[in-house]
């Protein structure tokens, strides 16, 4: 049926899912399974290793947020816009997929050295556009003394909207992202 997810991608989904309830090392693949209606040795016609889930996870949802905000400053003429679009890009993705940007987040000490490292380099050059963005503002007059911190700073209260968001809650994603937006806008002194 057109329309419906594969196979593999309900096991990540649901890998993410409960990576984000229990953590890495309390899910197990049978529970996994389990939740996706499929017995464990079919799960691993898909995945190789429950540390591949993870990997798939984290470096998927690290590609899909640089590719994102590569796409969301494309066409932003000065820094106060690309700060702008970068974290209202941000806070709505981890609303709207808060279960692998969590795990993104907070989940890649369980992976291997190899796996760990290559992640690590997508969220640097992902994490990198927000600094950019901090750097040329602050060189356009901004009341930023420590770029790195303040870098930092924005990424992690964007990020934390996994915690509270809620699809029943009265704020949309946009309204949250835009919020968060002119908060951190009025922190740089702008």
């Amino acid at each position: 049926m057109e329309g419906t997810p594969s196979t593999a991608a309900r096991i990540l989904a649901t890998a993410a899912e409960q990576f984000y309830e229990r953590g890495y090392h309390a899910t197990n693949m049978r529970e996994i399974a389990a939740s996706v209606g499929i017995r464990a040795p079919s799960l691993y016609k898909h995945f190789s290793a429950k540390e591949d889930l993870l990997f798939k996870i984290t470096h998927g949802t690290m590609l899909e947020l640089l590719e994102r905000g590569q796409s969301a400053i494309a066409e932003a003429s000065d820094a106060d816009r690309r700060l702008r679009r970068l974290i209202e890009q941000h806070v709505v993705f981890h609303c709207e997929r808060r279960f692998e940007a969590k795990v993104a987040d907070e989940q890649l000490h369980a992976l291997g050295d190899e796996h760990r490292a290559t992640v690590i380099e997508v969220r640097d050059a992902y994490e990198l556009l927000f600094r950019s963005a901090v750097e040329d503002g602050a060189a356009d007059g901004w009341s930023v003394t420590d770029p790195a911190l303040v870098t930092f700073a924005i990424t992690t209260m964007a990020s934390s909207v996994t915690d509270w968001y809620s699809e029943n809650g009265r704020l949309s994603p946009d309204d949250i992202a835009v919020a968060y937006a002119d908060f951190a806008l009025r922190g740089v002194g702008r």
